[in-house]
């Protein structure tokens, strides 16, 4: 009787070790939660807006963004804003001069740069452009040009098209 009794203390006490040992915590699972409250919240996405514009707005300053320069010449016109603004023909020249004079030269004839040729802007074939193109090309850059839409606003940008037209007309 001594012999089944130690064997049945030993096979229990080898059960209860192995028991014991597959119930440590080694750090790399996960805690049980005997209270979830806001720990388990749902988390908004970021950047995301849960409420629905009102319908017909339009954001400010925003800008329909084009795939192609043939898209934007379709698209985009000079606002009359700009247009008709007095002032437009000293800021669109203080912008040509800060961003488009270095490489295309004071009369837009493309300036004399070491290993790159810009082009002449006065060219009959940019005047057969529309307004658009332009604002695409300052926007997104082309070729060799930087874009610009990071650094100029698109106000600006459009200033700048309505002085390189009168540039255009003086050629």
């Amino acid at each position: 009787m001594t012999t089944l009794a130690t064997r049945i203390g030993m096979t229990a006490a080898v059960l209860a070790t192995g028991l014991l040992a597959s119930c440590r915590y080694d750090g790399t699972g996960t805690k049980m939660q005997w209270a979830p409250d806001m720990a388990d919240s749902p988390a908004p996405k970021a950047q995301r807006d849960y409420l629905d514009p009102p319908e017909g707005s339009v954001a400010m300053n925003s800008i329909l963004y084009v795939k192609t320069p043939e898209e934007a010449e379709q698209l985009y016109g000079m606002p009359e804003m700009i247009a008709n603004d007095p002032q437009g023909m000293e800021k669109g020249k203080k912008h040509y001069e800060t961003f488009c004079q270095p490489c295309h030269g004071a009369n837009a004839k493309g300036g004399k740069l070491p290993g790159i040729v810009p082009p002449d802007l006065t060219h009959e074939s940019y005047q057969g452009r529309k307004d658009g193109f332009f604002f695409y090309r300052i926007t997104f850059g082309a070729n060799v040009m930087p874009a610009y839409g990071y650094a100029i606003t698109p106000s600006e940008r459009w200033y700048i098209v309505r002085h390189l037209r009168l540039l255009q007309k003086g050629a």
